[in-house]
């Protein structure tokens, strides 16, 4: 009888252990349910907080995913203020507010620090001047989604430590120190929001002899991270952009796109007064009709925390506030005529005879060409080579070449007078279009990496977004060049990571159909 009562009271108590959990975890079910964004981010001192850098990069991919409205949604429901708004014509008038109030604190905040010193701090900022800042942001801080997680200073907390981008670099301390990097911003006259620059003289003075990619220890526990020394690169604004004599062979695409594309101006690319600190962001933009404009850009940054690369077109209206934001265009397109990854690798002489040898991956399968006809031969199952993006691809090709320090135009020549015919071929057989190829080509002394995606036209649409989403901080990864099937070529095995490539070049192109006229945009930087 004691052994039964004792069992009715512990069944009881596990009924009521239940009951009360599953009341505790509704609230928290609801509230997830409320965005649809999994996160274990919560709110301290202002900024987000993450308890490790897992859970941060889950929530960066899963709002990578989302639309603005969304994003927006998770921002208001976490209550911080984001560095760059999202802007929607709802929400105009808001983001003005609360960008009013941004500007007044900043010049309150540089007012002060001029008085009292004879350092060459920049005046108080106009309205005009916050708004280009505003824009200009997303040169420095690439991704929308990543943005959108940082507070108005472009801080974030992952365990103990807080993360502060700034235009000189991010510089990390735990959060109890937090205090103790205000004063070392401040000693230095660097300005610790991205609204007001950091005197260049100031900037380039810091910056100058610090390593790339790694955790400088500063002291006062306090560390520093830069990817690129923006005063050792080449300027990227100026010398490395390359504006062809002859306009570079497009893929074929429908004959109207086409011709559109053949007559939109090569663009302008604008950058960072310093460079791009955290990695590339290249930006150019089509303005027409005095309010709007059509905006190409290409971002591959390493910011610590995430890495982030990715090609996007946006069309944007500048509403009566004067901040820019999305709107829908009759016709929205983008087309990558090819980004390209150069990686050196020590000299392999591999056996040639006189012509690149190539192998097709597609449909599960290996093909070799027939060079004279353009036409393949099927050579049998085999899986397509592994790379970090594989799952973005409809399929790669590997050439192996004799030739070395090959230019972009002797690259693409390659491959829309020679590869992309059979790339044809194998589609209309097996009745496919290919819109995204790989290409690696192999040299004596270079990799070379080549990104293809055909030209995509939206209807209705405000952007278009190709992202290389890795899933992990570091996209590092070995190719192995050969294949399963012999072409000649023995298997070789290379170490890369898409961090750190010899160079980066990009040609794309956006174009948006608005009031029935086409506008938009080249983006060409060459090495």
């Amino acid at each position: 009888m004691k052994l039964k009562r004792s069992l009715n009271f512990y069944l009881v108590l596990l009924i009521s252990i239940i009951l009360l959990n599953s009341c505790r975890e509704e609230p928290l079910q609801e509230n997830r349910n409320h965005t649809g964004i999994v996160s274990e981010a919560l709110v301290k001192d202002g900024r987000l907080y993450f308890p490790n850098k897992e859970s941060l990069q889950s929530t960066y991919n899963d709002l990578k995913k989302r639309k603005p409205q969304e994003i927006e949604q998770f921002v208001k429901e976490k209550k911080i203020e984001p560095l760059r708004p999202v802007i929607t014509e709802e929400n105009e008038k808001e983001v003005m507010t609360l960008m009013k109030a941004r500007i007044a604190s900043v010049n309150k905040l540089f007012s002060n620090a001029i008085a009292g010193t004879n350092n060459k701090i920049p005046n108080s900022l106009t309205d005009e001047d916050v708004y280009n800042d505003l824009d200009d942001m997303e040169e420095i801080v690439g991704d929308d989604a990543y943005s959108a997680m940082l507070n108005s200073k472009a801080e974030i907390q992952v365990a103990d430590n807080v993360y502060k981008y700034t235009d000189v670099g991010l510089f990390i301390t735990p959060a109890e120190n937090y205090a103790q990097l205000e004063t070392y911003l401040e000693v230095r006259n660097i300005s610790p929001n991205l609204l007001q620059p950091t005197p260049q003289y100031i900037a380039e003075s810091f910056i100058k002899d610090k390593p790339v990619n790694e955790i400088t220890p500063l002291g006062n526990d306090i560390g520093y991270f830069i990817a690129n020394n923006p005063l050792e690169l080449v300027d990227e604004g100026q010398g490395g952009v390359y504006i062809p004599p002859i306009q570079a062979p497009l893929p074929v695409v429908e004959p109207s796109i086409d011709e559109i594309v053949r007559n939109i101006k090569i663009g302008e690319i604008r950058q960072p007064k310093l460079g791009n600190i955290f990695g590339k962001t290249w930006v150019t933009e089509d303005k027409y009709e005095s309010r709007r404009r059509v905006k190409v850009k290409f971002y591959s940054q390493n910011l610590f925390l995430v890495y982030a690369i990715g090609c996007k077109v946006k069309h944007q209206y500048k509403g009566w506030t004067g901040l820019w934001r999305k709107e829908n265009a009759e016709k929205l397109g983008m087309g990558v005529n090819s980004i390209t990854w150069v990686f050196d690798h020590p000299f392999n002489n591999f056996r040639q005879n006189g012509v690149p040898r190539e192998q097709y991956f597609f449909e599960n399968k290996m093909f070799t060409s027939l060079n004279n006809y353009y036409n393949y031969v099927d050579r049998g199952p085999a899986r397509m080579p592994r790379l970090p993006f594989e799952n973005k691809i409809d399929g790669v090709i590997q050439i192996v070449t004799e030739y070395t320090s090959l230019s972009e135009e002797q690259l693409r020549k390659i491959f829309y007078e020679q590869v992309w015919k059979v790339v044809k071929k194998i589609g209309e057989d097996y009745n496919k279009k290919y819109n995204k190829v790989v290409v690696i080509l192999d040299s004596y002394s270079a990799l070379y990496v080549q990104y293809y995606d055909f030209s995509k036209v939206k209807d209705n649409e405000d952007v278009i977004e190709n992202i290389f989403d890795w899933g992990a901080v570091t996209p590092q990864f070995t190719y192995n060049f050969g294949g399963v099937v012999g072409n000649g070529v023995s298997i070789t095995s290379y170490k890369f990571d898409f961090k750190n490539p010899t160079a980066t070049t990009i040609n794309m192109y956006g174009i948006a159909k608005k009031n029935g006229k086409w506008h938009g945009a080249k983006l060409i930087v060459e090495r």
